[in-house]
């Protein structure tokens, strides 16, 4: 009798041992779920939150709605987090803020958020029914130098080295395809070199920027680059893919192209009337409406230098023009062959991003989780 109750005993302790054990277990099983869920919102979160980024406090507001807008469930699906913190920096090393202002240079975004789970077999053993997990996740805008795929097949012209504008203006027209040169018209020359080409020059282009073109391009140059193919074009307008990736500092006089400008202003009225907005043509009523960014393209920024060598400067963003609502037609109304592309500036270039980034020093930045 005296070993059977001894076994009776060391079973019953052993068994809360073991349950203990188990308990601990499933406690803490369930403590690794909900740090990889509130780890996986952090991350989306921060990733949001640095794509609105653009160096105003307008974008700090976009950058906070994006974390409040961002998919956010833990518990297995069935709880929100609550209260989760987004601040910002000017660089990984801080100071992070809450509300930067002004927000110039700010192109960090970190997410925090801690949630309360309820253990259910660990208060057995301690005086503890629940526990605090913690996450946080930071995400910024990384300058490229290189961009392999994403940019139209258009440029820019600036003589202007600064970053991240490049001398542009947000809100102003400028020649992203120029108007046909001809050098023998009267008065051509580096003193009016409006005078040089069939048809005026979109308005925002400085006469800096001008000069260098009658000067160096010439009359098989525009600023298109890419393809001759019309079925090319077509892909290289309407999905951004090129065969060419675009190095900051490069020459890219080599794949500079005639195009074929007949079929490009159908590909660029086809790729507008792809946008929920076909009227606004400012940055500002464009951004507030109601839109899918098809109207935004990404190309280089280039300084023609000689007629051999035009360097890549940087990277910018521009707001296609439409004459809607509805479907748009003004690229095939509005050039012909003489004519120019004209297109809006709306600032530097992020990769996958909607609107405007913070520049960086090429123009051109991509988002990353950086911690």
């Amino acid at each position: 009798m005296r070993k059977r109750g001894f076994v009776l005993v060391t079973m019953a302790i052993a068994a809360i041992a073991l349950i203990g054990m188990l308990g601990l277990a499933v406690d803490v099983g369930r403590m690794f779920i909900a740090k990889n869920e509130t780890q996986n919102y952090c991350d989306s979160a921060a990733l949001a939150a640095a794509l609105a980024l653009d160096g105003t406090t307008t974008g700090i507001s976009s950058a906070q709605n994006a974390v409040t807008n961002s998919a956010n469930v833990w518990n297995l699906n069935t709880t929100t987090v609550q209260n989760p913190t987004v601040t910002f920096a000017t660089s990984l090393s801080g100071p992070f803020v809450a509300s930067p202002s002004p927000a110039d240079g700010y192109n960090v975004a970190r997410v925090s958020a801690t949630v309360a789970m309820q253990l259910y077999f660990i208060p057995v053993l301690v005086a503890q029914t629940t526990t605090n997990v913690a996450s946080s996740a930071t995400a910024a805008q990384v300058a490229l130098t290189s961009i392999p795929r994403g940019l139209a097949p258009y440029t820019a012209v600036s003589t202007n080295p600064t970053p991240p504008n490049f001398g542009l203006v947000v809100g102003n027209s400028y020649n992203i395809q120029w108007p046909q040169y001809n050098g023998s018209k009267a008065g051509c020359g580096p003193g009016n070199p409006d005078k040089c080409f069939n048809s005026a020059p979109c308005p925002g282009d400085v006469k800096a920027s001008e000069v260098a073109v009658i000067s160096n391009w010439g009359a098989s140059t525009s600023g298109y680059w890419g393809s001759n193919s019309n079925s090319l074009i077509q892909q290289e307008v309407l999905d951004v893919i090129q065969l060419q990736t675009i190095v900051a500092g490069d020459n890219i006089a080599p794949i500079l192209s005639n195009g074929n400008k007949a079929s490009e202003a159908g590909y660029l009225d086809q790729r507008v009337s792809q946008d929920t907005d076909t009227t606004d043509n400012t940055p500002g009523s464009y951004f507030a409406a109601v839109h899918n960014f098809r109207r935004l393209l990404g190309v280089p920024i280039v300084n023609p230098i000689d007629p051999t060598h035009t360097t890549v400067i940087g990277f910018g963003q521009f707001l296609l023009l439409a004459n809607g609502p509805g479907p748009s037609d003004y690229y095939t109304k509005t050039s012909v062959g003489k004519d120019p592309y004209c297109a809006i500036y709306v600032g530097s270039f992020v990769i996958g991003g909607g609107g405007p980034g913070t520049g960086g020093t090429t123009g051109g930045s991509r988002v990353k989780l950086v911690q």
